[in-house]
């Protein structure tokens, strides 16, 4: 926002610790044409945020008994589905969650060109898995680790039939109503109606923006993309609940959540993974748990700081992670841990 080489239309971050009353702020714009400033309570999309909340809803109908951690593809899709899928039989829930299945990735640079040149595109699960298919798997099963949003693409289909109704649907009735979080929504494919206190998405191409709000929240679904609609504050009271054990019946199901993995991260950080949850140690040596996600013209981090009550939520809108990692997220933790240590 406040560097001529770094090309941010806006900022948000949303601060919160048991100690203090929340903090929302926010800097520069939030609409490049009509130049209107960014309000610290606009509407951005969450990215791969989502996947934290459709593992909370797996994890809850694993305590309820309709899902198992060890079930495997078959037992939870259907053939026509399993049978596009390498090595399909020794797949199990947990190995989608985590992203130990070796499943290839269906969100591909062609994917990005089609949804930058076709926003008003509606993309299917099918058209997810025929991408993902043509491509060979990473590793056998459970023998390593890779990100790849075709594994919450099917643990949404997943919900859809373990849960009777849509993954949207369930996220909304277990989640986002019992915790009021009124800001935030899961349009449905084709719904792509503009909310008020809304910052509009932008992507930089050689330094010009290209506005991405329009791009459809089918854009890439239960993996996150473009997905949910919400805001920092939001983001930040969902975290602490969940976190404070408050979303599941049982302490051991938070314990499997957040029992992380080692995963190599291209920031070349200490990164590791959970089920829906991940972990940095940045460059400080704190150590962050929550979820970073990126969408079509926005980036949000979403974080608590594990030994200091505290909860970060960054966001920008544009679509680089690194940016807002760089440039929002960890100044604004060097402020709250060097204010921590003059207590």
């Amino acid at each position: 926002v406040t560097k001529p080489d770094v090309h941010v239309p806006g900022a948000l971050a949303h601060y919160r610790n048991s100690d203090y009353v929340p903090w929302s702020g926010s800097a520069g714009l939030g609409d490049l044409q009509a130049q209107r400033t960014l309000r610290t309570e606009d509407r951005i999309r969450a990215g791969s945020i989502v996947k934290t909340f459709i593992s909370v809803v797996t994890l809850q109908r694993v305590e309820e008994g309709t899902l198992s951690l060890d079930q495997k593809l078959p037992e939870l899709l259907p053939r026509s589905v399993t049978e596009r899928i390498a090595n399909a039989d020794q797949i199990t829930l947990r190995m989608l969650l985590n992203h130990t299945s070796g499943i290839p990735e269906w969100v591909n640079e062609e994917v990005h060109i089609r949804v930058a040149t076709e926003p008003t595109h509606i993309w299917t699960n099918d058209e997810a898995i025929d991408i993902a298919a043509a491509e060979g798997a990473y590793f056998p099963p459970g023998t390593s680790w890779r990100y790849s949003n075709t594994n919450y693409t099917l643990l949404g289909m997943v919900l859809d039939r373990a849960g009777g109704k849509s993954w949207r649907a369930q996220v909304r009735e277990r989640l986002l109503l019992p915790l009021g979080m009124f800001s935030t929504h899961l349009p449905e494919p084709g719904d792509r109606r503009i909310a008020s206190n809304y910052a509009r998405g932008y992507h930089y191409i050689d330094g010009t923006p290209l506005d991405l709000t329009g791009v459809d929240p089918s854009m890439s679904g239960a993996s996150g993309g473009n997905a949910m609609v919400t805001t920092v504050a939001d983001l930040g009271w969902f975290l602490d609940a969940l976190l404070g054990g408050r979303l599941f019946r049982e302490a051991a199901t938070l314990t499997a959540m957040t029992t992380m993995i080692d995963a190599p991260h291209e920031s070349g950080l200490p990164h590791q993974y959970g089920l829906g949850l991940e972990s940095f140690v940045m460059p400080d040596g704190t150590k962050v748990i929550g979820h970073s996600g990126g969408a079509a013209g926005y980036a949000v981090m979403m974080f608590r700081l594990a030994d200091q009550r505290t909860t970060l939520v960054t966001a920008i809108n544009t679509s680089d992670l690194m940016t807002n990692a760089v440039e929002v997220f960890i100044p604004a933790l060097n402020v709250i841990t060097a204010s921590v240590e003059q207590k």
